[in-house]
């Protein structure tokens, strides 16, 4: 020791000591923000609420974006992106990040795309009857979303990281379960520049995105992009990104209104949204990165094999009552929607393994904060696990990442006896995805999976 302070004062350098997560104060992350612009020609159909609406959008709130972060820290690059979409495909996903590792190099495991989950966006991921597909608009979403990420790598600015949390209240409530959990607080990594401009953020908290329902009719980022721009708009060139959190069973405490209703209670509720966002930045404290990595790991999500003579009358039927010109339009378009589904699982018989479905899962370390993503549309239970298994940690669990790939619903939703009825999330989902409904148990695998990977990240 006296040896090293010596070495300080006579060579006259002032040599890096080790702080958080030993790492030496000379040790710099490094972090570039960009956007790319998202929104659809007027026209498109959205995705979400109910079956073959033709809910098709009409003018622009606010424009849709991709929004991406590179860090790096000795030469090793890691990629977040938040895109005001419903969902993303995996094969997007893959052919996005191709075009990333080309321009850049990055690894495309150390890539992560996620999704806000707004329902008025067009549709990206692979649904059946609730928004119609446009080709032109998802062949061009792999280089809109690539561009976002090769601008932010090319500004690339060493920066100063700090985290912070705000409790939040008065915007979501639970749609399963009328005392059940909600997402307490709003977690935001802060990223600034040298003399404190603020360069960009990550915000994480779980709260479906559907102020905007099936009775409205403009493109929107909703609730979550809407929220990040009135940051943005207050430290002009900075950049906010929403990582969807676990909200399978949480929606806003406004919903299913006319138009003009829905814009005065999203203006509301994305003003309150925003402020927790602001206070969380606020409140939020310095740490210094010894650590940044993302690793990915394909994991079998468990499923239970459809019984194919059901499925295939189902189809059937569809057929015979659409032959009826009579059919009122509301019963038709939820016909076609059984017939399309039908169709599509009878595929997925043709499709082995039948009892599992592959889904990537990601985490990354980013100094004290773990971040922990996931393809699906879980229960909030799940996230909490999840997050409770890092106590020393800041842990951010994202869902709608790298894919998607249907509810994951607690296991009570799967007791028909219990609820007398089929659950929404459990039984009637897994149609929209052209998929057999996973087992019981398959949160809690989920859950496992995303911690087991996340403390891989914290061997030496």
């Amino acid at each position: 020791m006296k040896q090293r302070w010596l070495e300080v004062i006579f060579a006259g350098v002032v040599f890096s000591f080790a702080g958080l997560d030993g790492v030496a104060a000379d040790r710099r992350i490094r972090a570039g923000f960009a956007t790319a612009d998202l929104t659809p020609p007027l026209g498109l159909e959205m995705g979400g609420f109910g079956m073959n609406l033709e809910r098709k959008g009409e003018a622009v709130h606010d424009s849709l974006l991709a929004r991406a972060v590179v860090l790096e820290l000795d030469h090793r690059k890691v990629a977040i992106v938040g895109c005001d979409l419903g969902g993303i495909r995996a094969a997007i996903v893959a052919t996005t990040r191709a075009l990333i590792h080309d321009a850049t190099g990055i690894e495309p495991q150390r890539v992560m795309i996620g999704a806000t989950h707004t329902h008025s966006a067009p549709v990206a991921a692979s649904w059946i009857g609730v928004g119609k597909e446009d080709p032109g608009y998802v062949s061009a979403l792999p280089g809109k979303i690539a561009q976002a990420v090769i601008d932010a790598n090319a500004r690339l600015e060493t920066v100063d990281l700090a985290y912070g949390e705000a409790a939040v209240d008065g915007v979501a409530r639970n749609r399963e379960y009328p005392e059940g959990p909600l997402d307490p607080k709003m977690r935001v990594l802060k990223v600034t520049l040298d003399g404190g401009k603020l360069a960009g953020f990550i915000a994480n908290y779980s709260v479906h995105p559907v102020v905007m329902a099936e009775k409205t009719r403009l493109y929107t980022g909703d609730l979550t992009g809407v929220a990040a721009n009135k940051i943005t708009q207050a430290f002009p060139g900075s950049v906010g990104i929403f990582l969807q959190g676990s909200c399978g069973d949480i929606n806003p405490i406004y919903a299913h209104m006319p138009q003009e209703e829905s814009l005065e209670k999203l203006e509301l509720l994305a003003g309150r949204l925003a402020g927790f966002i602001h206070g969380a930045l606020d409140r939020s404290e310095a740490f210094r990165v010894g650590a940044l990595d993302m690793i990915t790991k394909m994991i079998d999500l468990p499923q239970v094999t459809a019984q194919k003579d059901l499925v295939l009358e189902r189809k059937l039927s569809a057929e015979r009552w659409l032959k009826d010109p009579g059919l009122p339009l509301d019963l038709r378009r939820d016909v076609q929607f059984r017939l399309d589904s039908a169709k599509a699982v009878l595929a997925r018989f043709e499709r082995p393994p039948l009892d599992q479905k592959i889904a990537e899962i990601q985490a990354a370390r980013i100094g004290s904060v773990i971040l922990l993503a996931n393809p699906g549309e879980t229960f909030q239970v799940f996230g909490k696990r999840a997050a409770e298994a890092f106590p020393k940690y800041h842990v951010l669990v994202a869902g709608y990442a790298n894919d998607y790939v249907g509810y994951i619903p607690a296991p009570d939703r799967y007791d028909f006896d219990t609820l007398n009825t089929l659950s929404y999330p459990a039984y009637l989902t897994p149609w929209i995805t052209g998929e057999f409904r996973y087992r019981q148990d398959v949160g809690d695998l989920l859950a496992s999976e995303m911690v087991s990977l996340g403390k891989r990240l914290l061997k030496p």
